[in-house]
């Protein structure tokens, strides 16, 4: 008796559970996330900022922030979360007589991934303190970014630190 013999129905068996067995699916990698779009999109909401504090709108500048944000002024002044955020908005906006809008940019975006980034950017502007004479201020910051449901980049962690211009 021959040991190596099969019978038909065995081959047929073999050949059937063969193309059963399931290969293991390649890893499919994901598009890398578009920095162009989110530059732009973070942009957009940079340039909105400047205005808000010129019209003294803390209401809108709050609206930046996403609600369990946490926003930390030069003067380490730090709120936690959109009712705090709101209520230091509108004192940092009562706070002084005018400021005029210069310049807001993104120095360094760092791409986290297609919801998440960090930004190192650096505002420019004039502070009139109430019954002062108007004075020049280069404002850093480091901002962590989330996009949210709706689309729109809001900040999530922010570190202001702030000086007069040379």
């Amino acid at each position: 008796m021959n040991p190596f013999k099969f019978s038909p129905a065995l081959v047929a068996l073999l050949a059937l559970t063969a193309g059963c067995n399931p290969s293991k699916p390649q890893a499919v990698e994901a598009p890398a996330p578009d920095a162009a779009a989110i530059r732009t999109a973070i942009e957009g909401q940079l340039a909105k900022f400047l205005p808000a504090a010129e019209a003294k709108d803390g209401a809108t500048l709050a609206t930046f922030f996403t609600d369990d944000a946490v926003w930390v002024l030069p003067d380490a002044s730090t709120f936690k979360g959109q009712a705090e955020i709101t209520a230091g908005a509108k004192a940092f906006v009562g706070s002084y007589e005018a400021i005029t809008a210069g310049t807001i940019g993104i120095d360094k975006l760092v791409v986290i991934s297609d919801t998440e980034a960090l930004t190192f950017v650096t505002a420019t502007f004039a502070l009139t303190e109430k019954g002062k004479k108007a004075v020049n201020h280069v404002n850093p910051a480091a901002t962590y970014w989330r996009k949210g449901a709706d689309g729109v980049w809001r900040a999530v962690y922010e570190v202001n630190a702030m000086g007069v211009a040379k």
